[in-house]
């Protein structure tokens, strides 16, 4: 009986792994090297008590909930200006540039145009600008200050706008 060439490599591949069955069943397989446990987590920190909220009036909650914090309709706070700070109170900073020593403040004026001012220039009204910041502009009159502020920007009410729309595609 002759044997073909697909058989005797089967029996060649049999005997293969019935050799590395042999082997790793005689402790051919290493000893398995745990590695060593971590260090214990730390102990939690203990935070610090907390003090009990303050009670609000029924009229000061009727107000907050009246405008919430994120509604598109909420008024800035009420100035805290002095008594000579009127000649300002049409006055808007838009912007501010800062280059190097170089620095500008870009106003509203109350007839709705746009001013450019440079850090020392006056406004028509007297009103000098003393110095600029990154977010602030601050005039100066007859030894009083004043400081207006870049507007903070205010997040749309969380049902105005949806974030994303997608067209509508039917399916074929």
């Amino acid at each position: 009986m002759s044997l073909d060439r697909n058989t005797w490599a089967l029996l060649v591949l049999n005997g293969l792994l019935a050799g590395a069955l042999a082997w790793l069943w005689l402790g051919g397989e290493p000893d398995l090297q745990w590695a060593q446990p971590d260090a214990p987590p730390p102990a939690p920190i203990r935070s610090a008590s907390v003090p009990p909220l303050t009670d609000l009036s029924p009229g000061a909650r009727e107000v907050a909930w009246q405008h919430p914090l994120f509604s598109p309709d909420r008024q800035a706070d009420v100035s805290k200006a002095g008594p000579d700070a009127e000649q300002l109170s049409g006055v808007r900073l838009t912007g501010v540039v800062v280059d190097g020593q170089t620095r500008w403040a870009l106003l509203r004026l109350a007839g709705q145009h746009n001013l450019k001012l440079k850090q020392g220039e006056a406004l028509d009204s007297g009103w000098v600008l003393h110095q600029v910041d990154a977010g602030s502009a601050t005039f100066q009159r007859q030894g009083q200050a004043y400081t207006l502020n870049l507007p903070v920007p205010r997040l749309p009410a969380p049902g105005a706008a949806s974030l994303m729309t997608l067209p509508h595609v039917t399916a074929p």
